[in-house]
This record gives C-alpha cells, sequence and structure tokens, in this order.
C-alpha cells in the first residue's frame, strides 16, 4: 500500500528529476524519487553518520554492516569515539589515494616529489 507524503527538494534536484523525466528515464517524480530511495534501501546503509568538514560543512556518510565493524575496532584499538575513527579513516584513505597517484605520475622524482604529503584541517 502507498501512502501520500509531501517533499520539498532543492530547485536544482527538482530540475534534474525534471529533465530525467523528459528523458523518459523516469515517468514522473513519484517513480524517480520512489526508484532513488529504493536503491538507497538496497545498498544495505545500517547507520548514517553526519561528517562536518568544515564550519558550515555537514555531509551524510552512509554505512554498511562491515564499515560499522571496522569504525568499532578502530574506535577501541585507538581509544577515540567512533566519529574520530570515521575520521582517521577517511583521512588515511585519502592519504593513500594520494600517495597511490604521485606513484603514477611519469614524472621524475626528486627530493620536492618524495616530500608531498595531503595535510589536512
Amino acid at each position: 500500500m502507498k501512502e501520500r507524503f509531501s517533499i520539498t527538494l532543492d530547485s536544482d534536484l527538482l530540475d534534474w528529476i525534471e529533465s530525467l523525466i523528459k528523458e523518459k528515464v523516469f515517468s514522473s517524480r513519484v517513480h524517480a524519487v520512489e526508484f532513488c530511495v529504493a536503491q538507497i534501501k538496497n545498498i544495505g546503509i545500517e547507520n548514517i553518520m553526519l561528517m562536518r568538514w568544515g564550519k558550515n560543512e555537514i555531509e551524510p556518510v552512509f554505512l554498511s554492516k562491515n564499515e560499522i565493524q571496522t569504525i568499532n575496532r578502530v574506535s577501541k584499538k585507538l581509544n577515540v569515539d567512533k566519529d574520530e575513527a570515521l575520521k582517521i579513516l577517511i583521512y588515511r584513505g585519502l592519504e593513500e589515494i594520494s600517495k597511490d597517484s604521485q606513484g603514477s605520475e611519469k614524472e621524475p622524482e626528486n627530493k620536492e616529489n618524495k616530500s608531498r604529503k595531503v595535510i589536512l584541517d
């Protein structure tokens, strides 16, 4: 059984949905919203944490059961709360990505290239 309710969307999102309806990707706004919500549900999200990236920048991070277990292990091992453990994991991941991308550059290595680091506030 379907229930009726109202939602409010940013105009950018609504314009995007309308463009997909014109392209016949979705048949209606309801179809678009149902599809997107179903996709999020099917990902297997167990928890959502809000990450603060800056003073006014907050973003949801969707976590699976395995990711929650990893965060819990790191939290216990480092004796920090779960939010801090997630930040540490994200920053370490960004550092690894940075190292991998530096290694794939086709510039000759020198002292300057070796000393590059990702610095995050």
